[in-house]
């Protein structure tokens, strides 16, 4: 485990946001789906969302702040790492953003324990419960697509 400063928690934050931006724009490029399609572009612009809050967010409160750990993820043990490129394929993408989504919730949760101010935490759990949607989302997908049609 590795101890970080919220500052570098934010820093990750908004390149995790930027990978799951252009992640779900491949992902609605390639859905056969018109709802499929649909869901992934608004992913997608949630995701552009977020960065462009913790963008906003001011680096010196934050590094006035506690350290903490961040734990690791138990999806990790049953997702294979599936490094992202352009080439995904449909189901390796759901397999990458069921994975990242699991990761940005729990890296989200443990942030807002970093923190004693309030707003922060809010913003932090509100980002935490809706990658946590997210995940849920892609899951149905995945079971729908990937596990019974293989």
């Amino acid at each position: 485990m590795k101890f970080v400063t919220l500052d570098e928690v934010v820093k990750f934050a908004i390149e995790r946001e930027d990978t799951a931006y252009r992640l779900y724009k491949r992902a609605a490029e390639l859905s056969t789906s018109i709802a499929a399609k649909k869901m992934f572009e608004e992913l997608a612009q949630e995701e552009a969302t977020h960065k462009d809050v913790f963008i906003k967010i001011d680096a010196d409160k934050a590094e006035s702040h506690k350290l903490c750990t961040i734990p690791e993820s138990s999806i990790a043990k049953y997702l294979a790492d599936v490094p992202f490129r352009a080439d995904l394929t449909y189901s390796e993408i759901l397999a990458y953003a069921l994975k990242t989504e699991e990761n940005a919730y729990q890296l989200y949760k443990s942030a807002a324990g970093m923190t004693e101010d309030p707003k922060l935490q809010k913003v932090l759990m509100n980002f935490a419960d809706v990658e946590l949607g997210h995940r849920r989302r892609i899951e149905a997908i995945y079971e729908e697509r990937v596990l019974t049609e293989g």
